[in-house]
């Protein structure tokens, strides 16, 4: 039996937005696909970082959830503490908070790598890129648990 490569995990095409895309921006593209991270490239298409929700917290404190659910939030902080945040987030671009850089792999890569990213550096997503460094699809955690409950 041959051993599974990223690019039988991947989901493609991964969700990506160019470098100077407002928090904003991201924030509601993620809700709207339902995702957990964006990958960030350059004008060239090549990998630059990755954004994930956990990333809204790191640096400028923007809960991801206050695009999640602004009502409910709204009921916990005065309505000029969301506003900031929101405005915040409209001025603060994806670069200022992604991470970089990204630990990725090759669509050959065994997923026994992809899962040793995941252990080695806790993270919840690896992008599959190709020789030039532009996304091909991305393997999440999720994906990994599809796969386990599909063979067990």
């Amino acid at each position: 039996m041959k051993e599974l490569e990223a690019k039988d995990v991947m989901v493609s095409p991964a969700v990506g937005v160019p470098l100077g895309t407002s928090l904003e921006a991201a924030a509601r593209l993620m809700l709207e696909k339902g995702i957990g991270s964006l990958l960030v490239v350059d004008e060239g298409g090549r990998l630059q970082g990755i954004l994930t929700e956990t990333d809204f917290l790191k640096e400028r404190g923007i809960p991801f959830s206050t695009f999640r659910a602004p009502m409910l939030l709204g009921r916990f902080l005065d309505g000029g503490r969301l506003e900031r945040l929101l405005e915040e987030a409209r001025t603060t671009k994806v670069e200022e908070i992604m991470s970089s850089p990204v630990h990725a792999v090759g669509p050959e890569e065994p997923l026994k790598r992809v899962l040793d990213l995941m252990l080695t550096y806790d993270i919840n997503h690896v992008p599959v890129v190709d020789k030039e460094g532009r996304p091909m699809g991305i393997v999440s955690r999720f994906d990994l648990v599809r796969l386990l409950s599909q063979r067990a």
